[in-house]
């Protein structure tokens, strides 16, 4: 796609559609039968109680209150019917339009004519230098409003606390954790420690994939739901009190690997990228390379300078890498 027309595209987006964007990304669909044209997007949660380390809250009625904060904010953007559906382990948000309006057309065209999350991409828009830095982060807050989490059960070895995004795991999306770390690192400053992977050379076989963030730094992005935020307030006092001198480096891209893995009879699996089907990884960070990330030490310089050699070389411990 050339820039002309993605240039265009800037007419038709805003913090408002951006924050959509995320929403639908991360776990929307898209479909038209009738003459009605419907997006729906799953908030899932599979905990009764989401806690850290005072802090408790019911996640089904947290979800709930702030689902009618995210609803009025869809209201207002699309003027659609917005419907929300309460289910066992999710909560269910639906826009209807009844008619084939700009809005309806504009997210179409974002997304590339794509119907699923099993296909979604980051839009190509969020990369563009001209795009406020404002609207890149509201696509991201939307993303992890419904596939991000905080809890003390991420926490990393050193006794910090990490956020992650669950990116579910289908043949055809294993680019988008690739492109949330881009956006994140490139676009937003944001570092991120290491993407495990739902494959099976790290333990993982085709579970989800998530994006391990440090609590401190994902401040710059927060949450809208008000319980999540919370918890996350909660946690990065608690790691500045508990750290106060780390710092928080971007993924640089190649690490030494300490282990070999062991190889997998589901090497070959067709639920992998044909790009890494058949492929056998020691470390997270070469799917990444296969996959297309262009990340090496060397080109960190205008992420961040003075990087110590031995944070470039060290491979993470206490994690599937």
């Amino acid at each position: 796609m050339n820039n002309t027309f993605l240039i265009s595209k800037l007419d038709y987006i805003d913090a408002d559609v951006a924050y959509l964007l995320g929403l639908i990304t991360a776990r929307g669909k898209i479909s038209e039968s009738g003459g009605i044209r419907q997006v729906s997007i799953e908030f899932p949660y599979h905990l009764l109680e989401v806690q850290g380390i005072n802090k408790k809250f019911d996640t089904s009625i947290s979800i709930r209150l702030g689902l009618q904060t995210i609803r009025e904010r869809v209201l207002e953007l699309t003027n659609a019917d917005v419907e929300i559906i309460n289910r066992e382990t999710e909560i269910v948000m639906t826009l209807r339009f009844i008619r084939n309006t700009m809005v309806w057309r504009n997210i179409q065209m974002h997304l590339n004519g794509k119907t699923s999350y099993e296909y979604f991409l980051v839009p190509e828009i969020m990369f563009l230098k001209d795009v406020p830095t404002d609207w890149k982060r509201e696509y991201i807050k939307g993303f992890v409003d419904v596939a991000g989490n905080i809890r003390l059960s991420n926490r990393y070895t050193d006794g910090t606390n990490r956020v992650r995004i669950d990116i579910l795991n289908y043949p055809n999306n294993w680019t988008m954790p690739i492109q949330l770390c881009a956006l994140l690192e490139e676009h937003l400053g944001v570092p991120i420690q290491l993407i495990t992977w739902g494959h099976p050379n790290m333990g993982r076989n085709f579970r989800e994939h998530q994006i391990n963030i440090f609590a401190v730094p994902f401040a710059k992005i927060g949450f809208t739901f008000d319980h999540k935020q919370a918890i996350l307030d909660e946690l990065i006092e608690h790691d500045k009190d508990l750290s106060p001198n780390k710092k928080y480096y971007p993924c640089t891209g190649k690490k030494v690997i300490r282990r070999q893995k062991k190889r997998s009879e589901k090497e070959n699996d067709d639920r992998l990228d044909e790009r890494i089907r058949g492929c056998h990884f020691n470390s997270y960070w070469q799917i990444c390379k296969k996959l297309g990330c262009l990340r090496t030490p060397k080109t960190l310089n205008h992420l961040i300078k003075n990087i110590d050699e031995k944070d470039i070389e060290k491979e993470e411990v206490g994690d599937e890498v």
